[in-house]
């Protein structure tokens, strides 16, 4: 058995905060009212997002939709002591269009530096050939399982399963349901769950918000470092969808997640783009 050292579970912890952090992002995209048609609506979102109290990272996400087609870029990266241990930066596109109220990816792209190490992925998606994805590094490189290819068939990459549980939500108002996901490493479902009003606050709301549970369940593509599940997935994340602005559709205006060493949570601190470095206040 390797061992466990405490840069190792850093290095885990972050790239977990980053991946729940960019979940409630994507919660976020501008819907529509049912029967309306909607021009291209432009969305920029900024959080900060902390673990045990202290600012280890921040987000940004840029949105375009017009109820046909979507576009999703987001940038990510570690900040303080977490960038002085590993210095990660990520980056995530994915373009897709939406027919029958189902999203349906056209293209996802995610690249990242972790420590020095560069990690990339690309998916295609096409009706004639079905899903073609590259992964850097590949599996055994990685030290996972390789995900079987029966098990593709059917999947989204994780924003566009995102993406449709907004779609769900605008529609009735709960955002229960199920999602098949590939992230060009893993094959897991999102299991989205409704529970319920909560109180919270933050620096651009609060008040009552919706919460949504998220749960991921993985199928294949297990590390085959024994320690590191715990640390990398949560076993759950809370999304307060609430009503920060009149004019705009409920947003995730906090986020909470159990990160393996410690509790994170992120905070939506700008519309519109981010007018402050981070953990200096909101912006609007």
């Amino acid at each position: 058995m390797k061992t466990i050292n405490c840069m190792s579970q850093v290095k885990s912890t972050s790239k977990n905060i980053i991946l729940w952090g960019i979940i409630a992002l994507c919660l976020a995209l501008p819907g529509r009212a049912k029967g309306d048609s909607v021009p291209a609506q432009y969305l920029e979102l900024a959080y900060d997002i902390y673990l045990g109290g202290i600012l280890a990272a921040s987000a940004d996400i840029a949105i375009e939709s017009d109820g046909k087609r979507y576009r999703i870029n987001n940038t990510a990266h570690s900040l303080g002591m977490l960038d002085f241990l590993i210095g990660f930066r990520s980056q995530n596109e994915v373009l897709g269009r939406i027919f029958e109220k189902q999203t349906k990816p056209i293209k996802y792209a995610a690249t990242g530096i972790r420590a020095g190490a560069t990690r990339s992925v690309r998916i295609d998606y096409s009706a004639e050939t079905g899903i073609r994805f590259t992964a850097r590094p590949g599996a055994v490189e990685d030290e996972r399982e390789a995900v079987p290819t029966h098990h593709l068939p059917g999947t989204v990459d994780p924003f566009s399963a995102l993406y449709q549980a907004l779609l769900r939500h605008l529609e009735t108002g709960e955002c229960n349901g199920r999602s098949k996901v590939f992230d060009g490493r893993r094959r897991y479902d999102f299991l989205f769950e409704a529970v319920g009003d909560r109180a919270t606050t933050g620096p651009l709301y609060s008040g009552l918000a919706q919460v949504c549970r998220v749960r991921q369940i993985v199928i294949a593509g297990f590390s085959q470092r024994v320690w590191l599940p715990n640390l990398m997935r949560p076993q759950r994340a809370d999304i307060w969808l609430a009503k920060v602005r009149q004019d705009l559709p409920a947003l995730p205006a906090r986020l909470e997640a159990d990160a393996g060493l410690g509790t994170m949570i992120a905070h939506l601190v700008a519309i519109g783009g981010r007018k402050h470095p981070p953990g200096e206040g909101p912006s609007e």
